[in-house]
């Protein structure tokens, strides 16, 4: 009875154990723009998503890639690694996760205010990508839904 036991526990520990964490699932795979927001107006909108359009994909050994059409037709990518940052439990945000992205190669397809190789990306509790880093200077803001 106690071999039981004991091989009911290794087996049950084999398969908890994982090396993804769960929040790094929720992210892997393709990620593509859906909406733009416009800081200066304040408004969202679909209306240049194909001129603008962009997706972020990423791995499950942390890196990424980014990709980004300008004016509909040349295609520039970016890669790099990303780490997930969790939201202090006291944050009143819809935010879930951030995701710190580094990029270590590829062309300029960076969209933030500051850093040249960062993007602070926060994934929300409606299964939304946002990449608001531009907005403090005016510039864009990017959502992306996973495909």
């Amino acid at each position: 009875m106690k071999r039981i036991i004991l091989l009911c526990s290794i087996i049950f520990l084999f398969f908890s154990c994982e090396n993804e964490k769960p929040e790094e699932k929720n992210i892997i795979g393709k990620w593509e723009l859906v909406e733009i927001y416009n800081s200066w107006t304040g408004t969202a909108s679909t209306e240049n998503v194909e001129k603008r359009f962009q997706t972020y994909q990423f791995m499950s050994d942390g890196s990424f890639k980014k990709t980004r059409t300008f004016d509909e037709n040349e295609l520039k990518e970016g890669t790099g690694t990303y780490e997930i940052e969790n939201v202090p439990a006291y944050s009143s945000s819809d935010a879930r996760l951030y995701i710190n992205l580094t990029y270590t190669g590829g062309e300029s397809v960076v969209n933030n205010c500051g850093d040249p190789d960062k993007e602070q990306l926060v994934l929300r509790f409606s299964n939304q990508l946002s990449n608001f880093s531009a907005t403090p200077c005016d510039g864009a803001g990017f959502t992306f839904e996973k495909k």
